[in-house]
């Protein structure tokens, strides 16, 4: 059997928490053998990565390769459950035994999320430090939760809001009449399991027939190296509706039900080495060499509806001890359990249901594949984020709108 390690939070079995609650659980070690180490070191981390290689072609004609990387850290935090690094060589006799752990998570940590090109993590790491031999290293990843961003959720209008483009087709003297493109919106926040109005006018004053009309919530995710020069550029689709187009010289008014799935919320200022944005797309999609028509209109995800006011996470004075910011501290009695945040951020009384949790299917990260450390659940995990019902909500579903979903490409 050797050496067996399960990492289980206390305070959320599902392993997500927000930014600035505390994280509580316990690491129970099993053996039937008794097993020579120096040491046992549990550690709590938060950091976000990026990698990417891009291929350039001198003036020789001669193809070279260049690596960009980043990283940043927002947690660092360990203690020894048995030993040190400095410890003579120690007997683990065989049985099973458990230690309790808490670590307040810093309020700035942006949310969790895996790019393509890179990835903002947390784990929990049980490093078992054995004499002469590779020590054994269990992880248990867990998802965190960006509320507090007010830079970003600051740019968020919650009144309605409204776009508008034209496009013409050919050059002069040959020039068409307009395509014109108006999306209204709402407002310009909003969380996953919400649906959102999205209300579109196409009026097609060209001769050149609009033969299907898209909409669309696409993420935006702009990639940084250390060095200042270095940045790649993604785009992910989220989610999309389509319908029938416009015929010429006609005008056509859209009511789109578009619902937000799970995905990870906005970030714009708490990284920096990873930007996540988002933008709602429309598309007139037209016949023939014609370039189509396009709208764009940023929109910002939340972490959590804005409307309910937050829970405060400062450290309580009274009762058990509470640990520092980003300070792991080991409870000490068996059995025990660290004082528990809130399981949600918002104050008790607020009409907010709990939220369900699911992963976003749009997301990966490529760097899973370069990873050589690390056991098989951290290199295959996914984190999890809140989607809210909103069906209760002041938006309105409206009827008779006859939209199919566009198939996956």
């Amino acid at each position: 059997m050797g050496i067996i390690c399960q990492i289980l939070f206390h305070n959320n079995t599902e392993g997500v928490f927000y930014a600035g609650q505390m994280v509580a659980g316990q690491v129970t070690l099993s053996t039937d053998k008794l097993i020579q180490i120096k040491a046992i070191r549990l550690k709590l981390k938060g950091f976000a990565e990026t990698h990417w290689t891009e291929s350039k072609t001198d003036s020789n004609n001669k193809s070279t390769s260049e690596s960009y990387n980043g990283f940043e850290k927002y947690l660092s935090s360990k203690d020894y459950l048995l030993g040190s690094e400095s410890s003579p060589e120690m007997s683990l006799e065989p049985g099973t035994r458990s230690y309790n752990f808490a670590c307040q998570i810093p309020i700035n940590c942006p949310s969790s999320f895996e790019g393509t090109h890179g990835r903002i993590r947390y784990m929990v790491d049980v490093n078992i430090i054995q004499p002469w031999k590779y020590d054994s290293v269990f992880t248990r990843p867990f998802t965190v939760i960006q509320v507090m961003d007010i830079n970003t959720y600051n740019s968020v209008s919650q009144v309605p809001v409204q776009a508008k483009t034209e496009k013409t087709f050919g050059v002069w003297p040959f020039k068409s009449d307009p395509l014109t493109l108006e999306l209204n919106l709402p407002q310009t926040g909003f969380v996953p399991g919400q649906t959102v109005p999205v209300n579109v006018l196409v009026g097609n004053e060209s001769k050149i027939r609009v033969y299907e009309v898209k909409v669309g919530l696409s993420m935006m995710i702009t990639y940084y190296s250390d060095l200042s020069s270095g940045s790649n550029c993604e785009r992910k689709s989220v989610t999309k509706l389509k319908a029938d187009g416009v015929l010429r010289n006609s005008r056509k008014a859209y009511d789109f039900q578009l619902l937000i799935p799970s995905t990870p919320p906005s970030c714009f200022h708490l990284c920096r080495i990873i930007k996540i944005g988002y933008q709602i797309e429309v598309v007139a999609k037209v016949k023939g060499m014609h370039i189509n028509g396009t709208l764009i209109l940023p929109v910002t995800i939340c972490g959590v509806p804005i409307s309910p006011p937050m829970v405060q996470y400062t450290p309580q004075s009274s009762g058990p001890v509470v640990p520092e910011q980003s300070g792991l501290t080991l409870v000490g009695a068996e059995g025990a359990y660290a004082p528990a945040a809130p399981p949600y951020p918002w104050l008790e009384g607020s009409t907010l249901p709990p939220p369900s949790y699911a992963e976003a299917m749009h997301t990966h990260s490529d760097l899973e594949k370069q990873s050589v450390a690390g056991n098989l659940e951290e290199k295959s995990y996914k984190p999890l984020y809140p989607v809210f019902d909103l069906s209760t909500s002041t938006v309105e579903k409206s009827e008779g709108a006859a939209l199919d979903k566009e198939g996956k490409k």
